[in-house]
This record gives structure tokens, C-alpha cells and sequence, in this order.
């Protein structure tokens, strides 16, 4: 009698497309909806709605609706899912090597913009459902921690490529960036007064340098 053989395990890649196809059906949908209507206002009915897809599936999926929010926004930041923090992605290394002082805050400047443009509308709607929600509250105050350690990891990586504006400190210096990380600028001058991309771009990447540098 010929041996039987065990049986592989059974993954089709058309199931897997498809998972993977439902998760960012239910990000974007989740995304879209959180912008338009804040967090509170929009439901897991809604957003399975718009995502085509059974209310089940999303909890399936990814999880609570705090849960959906908190990878809503970490995409955002990032710019996929990918579980690699920030500071160790290839294109965020690469600007942290870069030895001409001036150059480095031109490619950080740069780095800010496109995870601004990605990110300041999910953090008006974080910074206004914190206010109501306590886990949420948590993740506001977490966001605040994050941009203040990305501040010392740039203010400290320009340290050992020459030396700070005359008179300005370490804590100073950290303290300039973490404001002009924030996405209040952005929104601002972006949003607000309806300046281009390079435009803006141009202008915190002057400002890092005129604050920063002699």
C-alpha cells in the first residue's frame, strides 16, 4: 500500500489577495470616514458600509473601532503597515547619514512634509476625540511622546555634525523642533492659507536652518 502523504497546509493566494484587499478597503473607508465625520460620529456600520464589507469582517479584520483608529493613524504616519519604526525605515536612516548639517535638515524638512500631507487630518480628529475618550487620551499623549523623541533623535544626529546656533541648548533646540514637527504649522499655512507643498517644504526647511544653524 503506497505511503500516504500529509497534506500541506492550504493557503491560497487568492484567499490571501483577497484578506489583504479587505483590510484596505476597511482602512480607507475607516480613514474617509473619521475625517469627515470625527471619531465619535462614525460607526463600525458605517464603515463596513463603505467598505463594502459585513460589520463581522471588520472586527474580524483588524478589530475594535479603537483599534481600526490606532492603525488608521500609524499608517498614516508611515505610510504603510509595515512593523518597522519610524526612525528605522531605510528613507528616514538614509537622511539621519547625511553629513552636511544644512542638507540634513532640508531632507528632514522634506521627510515632515510627506508625513504631514498623510497625517495632519487624522490628528485633528485624534487631538479632538481625546477629549472623550480616555484609550484615545492615552494615544494623543503617546503621538506628543513620539514627536518629541524624533525632535532629540534629529536635534542629536545634527549634534554630531557641527554645532548649535550660538546661545541655543540642547533642550532648546529639541524643544524648536518638536514644535515645528507638529502639523499646527502645516495646517496653518497649508490648509489655511493655501500654500503649495514646495512652498512649505521650502520654508520649514529654511526655518530648521535659521533656528538651528549659525
Amino acid at each position: 500500500m503506497a505511503a500516504v502523504k500529509p497534506r500541506r497546509p492550504y493557503r491560497s493566494a487568492l484567499r490571501i489577495e483577497a484578506a489583504r484587499a479587505t483590510r484596505t478597503a476597511v482602512l480607507k473607508a475607516a480613514h474617509e470616514l473619521f475625517v469627515e465625520q470625527g471619531y465619535v460620529a462614525s460607526t463600525l456600520d458605517q464603515i463596513a458600509d463603505r467598505a463594502g464589507v459585513s460589520k463581522p469582517t471588520v472586527f474580524a479584520t483588524i478589530g475594535s473601532k479603537r483599534e481600526l483608529f490606532k492603525v488608521v493613524r500609524d499608517v498614516a504616519i508611515a505610510g504603510d503597515e509595515a512593523p518597522i519604526p519610524l526612525v528605522d525605515r531605510p528613507w528616514y536612516r538614509q537622511v539621519l547619514a547625511e553629513p552636511d548639517p544644512r542638507r540634513f535638515l532640508r531632507l528632514h524638512a522634506r521627510n515632515c512634509v510627506q508625513i504631514q500631507a498623510r497625517y495632519a487630518e487624522i490628528d485633528d480628529v485624534l487631538r479632538a476625540a481625546a477629549g472623550a475618550d480616555a484609550e484615545l487620551q492615552t494615544l494623543w499623549q503617546t503621538s506628543e511622546r513620539e514627536r518629541r523623541f524624533g525632535a532629540t533623535v534629529v536635534v542629536d544626529s545634527l549634534l554630531k555634525k557641527t554645532r548649535l546656533k550660538k546661545g541655543l541648548t540642547r533642550e532648546l533646540a529639541i524643544d524648536i523642533m518638536w514644535l515645528l514637527i507638529s502639523v499646527d504649522p502645516y495646517q496653518r499655512l497649508v490648509k489655511g492659507a493655501g500654500w503649495p507643498l514646495a512652498r512649505y517644504e521650502a520654508w520649514l526647511a529654511d526655518t530648521f536652518c535659521q533656528q538651528l544653524l549659525g
